[in-house]
């Protein structure tokens, strides 16, 4: 699997699990240093338990309670939480620029 291929990255106990093209693969690390590594091939964190490729994201979304909604590619619907939304919007403008 390339790097390209993973839509998001989802902490799972002692587990991160990627999910690429509508399968999911488990890999033994911590979602920090999985984000750590990634972070320069377009990854950010967007949640406690959740990390995303900018490449695949379609469309974003904010409530009033600040909280967001990002929709991906493929259909799925991702949390954005407050507490992670000023950097990854940092992070995602740099990179359309």
């Amino acid at each position: 699997m390339k790097v390209k291929d993973i839509d998001w990255l989802e902490s799972s106990g002692n587990y991160v699990n990627l999910h690429s093209k509508g399968r999911i693969y488990p890999l033994r690390a911590t979602l920090a240093n999985i984000v750590e590594l990634l972070q320069h091939k377009g990854f950010s964190r967007i949640h406690r338990s959740l990390a995303v490729n900018h490449h695949a994201i379609h469309s974003i979304s904010y409530d009033p309670s600040g909280d967001g909604e990002i929709l991906l590619n493929s259909g799925e619907r991702l949390n954005l939480s407050r507490r992670f939304k000023d950097e990854f919007r940092g992070r995602f403008q740099g990179k359309l620029q």
